[in-house]
């Protein structure tokens, strides 16, 4: 629990360091801060990785058949939301190795924040739903 604790505020923390990253980058057109807005992007990516990690650990296992719906549901939505993330990170890099402007593009910059925010907040709209989901089973076992 302790350790759920401390990667909530991990996350919250990266989340602030790539908001003021992202602002630095747009206010002040300068390469050292486009390089620590995709510093700061992947230390969140990784901060929610392990947050989604650890939440499935704990796990909700109520009921055996449907504790295991809701749970496949689950790992179903994150992975697809890291699938595509991480391509979308991996298309980036890609196209950097032919044009080295492509990660100080601004409209890149911008369109790869707005995917990391529909990342995070996908990913704990996946928790919510499943840990909405276990409730619903639980009050409906007694």
């Amino acid at each position: 629990m302790r350790n759920r604790k401390i990667l909530n505020i991990l996350v919250i923390l990266l989340c602030i360091f790539v908001i003021v990253s992202f602002v630095l980058t747009q206010t002040i057109a300068n390469d050292y801060f486009k390089n620590m807005f995709w510093v700061a992007s992947m230390f969140l990516m990784c901060g929610v990785l392990l947050d989604l990690n650890a939440w499935s650990k704990l796990g909700l296992d109520v009921d055996k058949n449907k504790s295991k719906t809701i749970r496949r549901g689950f790992d179903d939505s994150t992975t697809l939301l890291i699938v595509f993330y991480g391509s979308l990170l991996l298309i980036i890099v890609f196209f950097n190795q032919f044009n080295n402007e492509v990660m100080k593009n601004n409209y890149v910059i911008i369109g790869y924040f707005i995917m990391t925010i529909e990342f995070v907040l996908f990913n704990y709209l996946s928790i919510w739903n499943a840990k909405k989901d276990t409730i619903k089973l639980l009050k409906d076992n007694k």
